[in-house]
């Protein structure tokens, strides 16, 4: 039986085995934030937590102005537009974000006092985000090639390190640290060791490159990702203004319960995210040999899987939140569903914006999204205020699907919408947001609930070949 299993291994191509090696990596550190997650909502108070929760909104909105997610749209064009040169078409996008980040130092400097009042956040958390934001993204530009390239084992390996270390860490700082000052402990435990390895390969993609900046490469990459700053932006709202505005509108504590149930539903993100780390370079390369059917027959296989993966995660919710946090955070059970299904449009979506991206079609991706980030922000508002901070995962959960139907249309109004099934895509769509939402109405009844899961997992180990073979990029 081992021999076989190790010959499978071998004979798989090098996209699977990233594909796989990359999703087992990125499920260890989604396990290692959940079993983190315990941790704190339990050392910490309600309060703190919730501070790092709106700290980590800002670093996440922040990032999109500051280093214009240089290693995230382009990147990819630039991996297949420039094979022979790579290592100087990084440093290029790496210096860029660099120049951008010291004249936000600059800015902050000069303007210190209005922004720590904007943002609620303290001196030294913002010393800490422009310096995550100078060495970060080369840390990001490395592992994004590795991924390009189906090179899978540093990456991997430093991967699950460094989140052992940060948990680790956090935990320590926390433990060691005062009432009032919890938060900024497990902020300088967790970014800071992201600092480092970002460091690190700064100094490493500098060398690569013999430290030389071409000049059209910087041209080409804010060509193509400048307009897709709003849609970025945009992005943002619809992944962390709940937050944000859950904390303005009601308090702290209701987002560090609201942000333990995202917590829970995003595990699935993570999957998605391995997934897609090893799909996008693939589907790049059979567009580019003309194999649209072959992606389009693939695709909707693999979002078919992550959307029972997603029902899946609804099941088990209120188990898990049990797992994660105390009595007190059990209300934000309910948000789950919501918060899943509109992390399952997410992957919707961003299939059709790869073939946006493949045909450097930006411009559509800035309107959809700023229409769907007002209207979740208007969604929320009103929403917020009448049914509480559940309300939120389910006016973001709209804006996702509203994303997704946009990104749709653009591609049909192209002529590239025959590239996606999009027919079964609808009805997939449709059945997993009358199945999640059937869930909640399960949660009082566990029997029932835990007959169901047994079933899928019982289904889901009978039609395990089959599922494997869906992942197969050949």
């Amino acid at each position: 039986m081992k021999k076989v299993s190790l010959k499978q291994i071998k004979n798989l191509t090098p996209a699977e085995k990233a594909s796989f090696a990359l999703l087992i990596a990125n499920l260890v550190l989604k396990g290692l934030s959940l079993i983190s997650g315990p941790v704190f909502t339990r050392i910490m108070s309600t309060e703190q937590y919730g501070i790092v929760s709106t700290f980590q909104s800002w670093l996440s909105l922040l990032t999109v102005v500051v280093t214009l997610n240089l290693s995230q749209g382009v990147f990819n064009n630039g991996m297949l537009d420039f094979k022979k040169d790579r290592d100087k078409f990084q440093f290029s996008l790496l210096f860029i974000s660099s120049v951008i980040t010291l004249a936000y130092a600059v800015a902050f400097f000069a303007l210190k006092k209005y922004v720590l009042s904007f943002t609620g956040l303290t001196e030294s958390m913002v010393v800490i985000m422009l310096l995550y934001f100078f060495f970060v993204p080369a840390y990001q530009l490395w592992s994004g090639r590795q991924r390009y390239e189906y090179k899978y084992k540093a990456l991997s390996i430093i991967t699950i390190v460094s989140a052992i270390v940060s948990l680790i860490l956090g935990v320590i700082f926390v433990l060691n640290a005062s009432t009032d000052n919890q938060a900024i402990a497990r902020i300088r435990a967790m970014e800071g060791v992201n600092i480092i390895i970002g460091f690190f390969f700064y100094i490493t993609l500098a060398k690569k490159a013999r430290f030389k900046i071409d000049w059209n490469y910087c041209k080409y990459a804010l060509r193509f990702n400048v307009p897709l700053i709003p849609h970025y932006l945009s992005m943002y709202v619809l992944a962390s203004s709940d937050r944000i505005m859950i904390t303005q509108m009601v308090s702290a504590s209701a987002t560090a319960i609201y942000s333990v149930a995202y917590t829970v539903a995003s595990v699935i993100n993570i999957v998605w995210s391995s997934i897609e780390a090893s799909l996008s370079p693939w589907i790049y390369e059979n567009l580019d040999k003309g194999n649209s059917k072959e992606v389009k027959r693939v695709t909707i296989r693999v979002v078919a899987i992550f959307g029972i993966l997603c029902m899946v995660a609804t099941l088990f919710a209120p188990e898990i939140m049990r797992i994660l946090a105390p009595k007190q955070y059990s209300e934000g059970v309910y948000a789950i569903p919501a918060i899943a299904v509109g992390v399952f449009f997410t992957a919707v979506y961003s299939l059709y914006m790869r073939i946006e991206l493949f045909y450097k079609q930006t411009g559509f991706a800035t309107v959809a999204s700023t229409i769907a980030a007002i209207s979740n922000i208007i969604l929320n508002y009103i929403f917020i205020k009448l049914r509480g901070y559940i309300a939120a995962g389910y006016t973001t959960m709209v804006c996702y699907a509203l994303l997704a139907f946009f990104h749709y249309l653009n591609t049909r109004k192209k002529g590239y919408s025959y590239i996606i099934d999009n027919r079964k895509m609808f009805i997939l769509s449709l059945t997993i947001i009358l199945v999640s939402f059937s869930i909640i109405y399960l949660y009082k009844y566990p029997v029932i609930r835990l007959t169901g899961i047994g079933i899928v997992l019982i289904i889901l180990f009978i039609k395990r070949n089959n599922i494997i073979r869906i992942f197969k990029l050949h």
